[in-house]
């Protein structure tokens, strides 16, 4: 009987508990920072980790291919690029927006003003290596939320990423199939912003949620036809 009762137990929290409660860990966000170098790389760290309080840890500074990058795992509701700005205000340290190249799960927050959302939205998808998955609309602003191929890294993997070359990580989709994508084929922040304000909408910001457990999230430094590291003038 009570070997009966554990396995109804057990059942009920398969089938009832929230599947990012059981998926193993946090998400872990990714974003190049410009300003660090190996002497503040630290103080970079230490900042965002102050900033953003006990619900990010392992925060992390590595540099990959000539790039310095801001690592955390966070298991708050959600992180937005905009939070990462307000921690590095006032410091040597920013996010440069013409920099980022976005993989994995993310949502758009857009400024639809007189936009017809169906139209964005057909646009949006027409990007490669870009699927919608859900829109909504929230205090006037429209969330958008993308789904693109991601590392494969899962659970305690996570804390791996940045430890190759990121021109030689394998991507994969949310479903597990093994894509050709590599993480320079993925669609930058600019590309994105042009199709929104195509429609005379703004994209506002940027925000990754902890429902996408185990998984890495965030951006890359975009990179050229050659290899090379973006040198456009930094955007905000």
């Amino acid at each position: 009987m009570f070997r009966t009762f554990s396995m109804a137990v057990a059942l009920f929290v398969l089938l009832f508990v929230p599947v990012h409660l059981l998926a193993g860990g946090p998400p872990r966000l990714c974003l190049p920072v410009d300003g660090v170098t190996t002497e503040n790389a630290d103080a970079c760290a230490k900042r965002v980790a102050a900033a953003l309080g006990k619900e990010v840890i392992n925060v992390d500074m590595r540099q990959n291919e000539g790039q310095w990058y801001l690592m955390f795992h966070f298991h708050r509701d959600r992180v937005r690029l905009a939070d990462i700005d307000v921690a590095l205000k006032g410091s040597p340290f920013s996010v440069a927006r013409d920099k980022l190249r976005l993989f994995g799960d993310v949502m758009l927050e857009v400024d639809l003003r007189k936009a017809a959302a169906d139209k964005l939205l057909a646009d949006l998808k027409a990007l490669k290596h870009v699927s919608v998955s859900e829109s909504k609309r929230e205090e006037g602003v429209l969330l958008v939320t993308l789904a693109m191929p991601q590392p494969a890294r899962h659970g305690d993997q996570t804390g791996e990423f940045g430890q190759i070359a990121f021109t030689k990580e394998i991507l994969q989709s949310s479903e597990g199939v093994v894509v050709t994508a590599k993480l320079h084929d993925m669609p930058t922040y600019e590309a994105m912003r042009k199709v929104v304000e195509k429609h005379e909408a703004s994209l506002t910001g940027l925000r990754w949620e902890d429902s996408w457990a185990c998984r890495v999230l965030g951006c890359v430094a975009a990179r050229d036809a050659h290899g090379k590291l973006s040198t456009a003038v930094r955007g905000r």
